[in-house]
C-alpha cells in the first residue's frame, strides 16, 4: 500500500462512494445504530485476536478475513474506506488486515466520524443493512507490513531494528491486569511510546512531528521499526502514522503482546 494513499479526507468521500466505494464503520457494536455516515456498513474484526503468526496461521487468517469482508461487499477492485469516531486503532487494524491480504485500494477516513460531522457531513440512524452474497476474494499474503514473533526474537537488540511498544504505561510496566494475558511486562530491547502520541486532535501528526518523536526516543526512522500493542490494533495505528511520515520499513507485530506472552519460550522484561 502506497504511504501517500493511507488517508482519505472527508471532502473526498462522496467522490469515492460515487465510484463504487465500500464504506466500513469499524466502531464498537451498537454505535452504528446511534448514527453513521450514509452508505456505511458495520464490520469489525477488532476482537479477532491473532495468536498464530506462523505462515500457516497467517494464510488461514487471510482466508477467513476475505470471507468476512466479502459479506460487506468488499472485492479486490472496489475502493474501501474505513472509519471510527476519530482516526483510531479500530479503523487502523481493519486497514492493516486489508493490506495484509493484498487489497490495494483501502484507506482510512482521516479524523473519522467527528471530522466528517465537523465539515458538514450528515449522519443517519437507518439500520437497514443490505444483504450481500459473499464472493471469493483473491488474497496474496503481503509480508511487507508484517513482523512475526520469531523474527523479532531473532533480531531484538540489533542496531538496525527498533522495537516500539505503544501500549499504556501500566501495560509497559507490567502493572496492568489484562485478563487474557498470563504474563506481564514488555519485549526485551523495546522502547515505549504510547500510541496517542502519534495523534493530534484525532488526526495524524505531521511527518516532521512523527520523525521528531521517534528521534527523541532514539528510534531511527530509516531502520526497520516493529510496533506492537496488545493485539495489533494500537500498533497498526502507529504503523500507519510512521508509514505516512516516510518510515518505509515500519511494520506491525500483529500477534503483539497477546501472542508473545502466551509463548513461554519468548523472553519478557518488567
Amino acid at each position: 500500500m502506497d504511504s501517500t494513499s493511507i488517508l482519505l479526507e472527508p471532502s473526498e468521500l462522496d467522490a469515492v462512494m460515487a465510484r463504487g466505494g465500500i464504506l466500513i464503520d469499524a466502531r464498537k457494536a451498537g454505535d452504528f445504530k446511534n448514527g453513521h455516515i450514509p452508505g456505511a456498513v458495520p464490520l469489525s474484526t477488532y476482537d479477532d485476536i491473532v495468536s498464530d503468526t506462523s505462515l500457516e496461521g497467517l494464510k488461514a487468517l487471510t482466508q477467513a478475513l476475505a470471507y468476512r469482508y466479502s459479506t460487506a461487499g468488499v472485492t479486490g477492485e472496489r475502493p474501501v474506506i474505513i472509519y471510527e469516531d476519530e482516526t483510531g486503532p479500530r479503523a487502523a487494524r481493519e486497514l492493516w488486515m486489508l493490506e495484509l491480504m493484498g487489497h490495494k485500494k483501502a484507506r482510512m477516513l482521516h479524523g473519522g466520524l467527528k471530522q466528517w460531522v465537523a465539515e458538514g457531513g450528515r449522519i443517519i440512524e437507518d439500520t437497514e443493512i443490505p444483504t450481500v452474497r459473499p464472493k471469493k476474494i483473491a488474497v496474496a499474503l503481503v509480508s511487507g507490513c508484517l513482523a512475526t514473533a520469531d523474527e523479532v526474537l531473532r533480531r531484538a537488540g540489533n542496531w538496525d531494528i527498533g522495537i516500539l511498544d505503544v501500549r499504556s504505561e501500566l501495560e509497559w510496566s507490567g502493572t496492568d491486569n489484562t485478563p487474557c494475558c498470563r504474563r506481564r511486562g514488555h519485549l526485551p530491547h523495546a522502547v515505549h511510546i504510547e500510541w496517542t502520541q502519534f495523534l493530534e486532535n484525532g488526526r495524524f501528526k505531521s511527518a516532521d512531528a512523527i520523525e521528531a518523536l521517534l528521534d527523541s526516543h532514539k528510534i531511527n526512522p530509516r531502520h526497520d521499526i516493529v510496533a506492537y500493542s496488545h493485539h495489533g490494533a494500537r500498533s497498526a495505528l502507529a504503523y500507519f502514522t510512521m508509514r505516512h511520515a516516510g518510515c518505509a520499513a515500519a511494520r506491525n507485530l500483529i500477534g503483539s503482546w497477546h501472542e508473545w506472552s502466551a509463548r513461554d519460550e519468548l523472553p519478557v522484561e518488567i
